[in-house]
């Protein structure tokens, strides 16, 4: 217990630290201490942010995020098609439906959903991850933690993939489409969310889960969720078109 909270120590220490700095830059300390103050900068303002507008803060961070994905998605197809990349252009509409799923659907179902997950099964055991001795459970955290990642990565999933079909589809005027989508595609859309979880995604999710306090969960499977993105824009866009 002693050493996952000396880390979460270390993460989070240096974003209060900013947050009561207020981020400010000497301007006569030169242009590389402005570039090393940066990053607390930036990540002492996000965590402000966090504490003033949790869900609000998740859900534009999880938007965001998936239109990069969309974009690394949209790069990649090309470049698959055409030998080109972007030979021709961005999809913004694409973008702008991907930026939707996420801050409207995806994002808001993740902070509810992470939360109901900590409140049934907490990884930390419900009494703080000790034991009489006050030593960390260290086995039985990561095993509530895989706990967590298999139920979100092999069940939950589901509904992220129908959200992300559905939502994508109604920005992009793809209505009529839709039950088209469902019926010919739900299923090896989920089949490639399978392979990408099991071939990396779900492992680097078990450390965040393991590691990282809840309120910081979502931010990191947003990162790790660029490559789902970019796995499940493409997929879905192979017949959309």
């Amino acid at each position: 217990m002693a050493k996952r909270m000396e880390i979460n120590s270390r993460l989070t220490k240096p974003l209060y630290i900013a947050v009561s700095s207020g981020g400010a830059f000497d301007e006569e300390d030169g242009v590389d201490k402005k570039r090393s103050k940066l990053l607390p900068s930036l990540t002492g303002w996000y965590m402000n942010q966090m504490n003033n507008h949790e869900v609000a803060t998740k859900c534009v961070s999880t938007g965001i995020l998936a239109a990069v994905g969309d974009v690394c998605a949209q790069v990649l197809g090309d470049y698959m098609a055409n030998g080109n990349i972007l030979a021709n252009g961005l999809d913004k509409i694409r973008i702008i439906a991907f930026f939707f799923d996420g801050s409207l659907c995806t994002g808001p179902l993740l902070h509810y959903v992470y939360k109901l997950y900590e409140h049934v099964y907490p990884i930390n055991g419900g009494d703080d991850g000790k034991n009489k001795s006050g030593s960390l459970k260290k086995s039985g955290s990561l095993k509530r933690a895989f706990v967590h990642v298999l139920f979100d990565n092999y069940v939950m999933v589901v509904a992220y993939i129908s959200l992300m079909m559905l939502s994508t589809a109604l920005v992009e005027g793809r209505y009529k489409s839709i039950p088209h989508e469902f019926k010919f595609d739900l299923i090896p859309n989920i089949k490639a969310s399978y392979k990408a979880s099991a071939l990396g995604l779900m492992w680097l999710q078990l450390i965040s889960f393991y590691w990282l306090p809840i309120n910081l969960r979502v931010l990191a499977v947003n990162f790790i969720d660029i490559i789902w993105v970019v796995v499940m824009s493409f997929v879905t866009h192979l017949h959309r078109h």
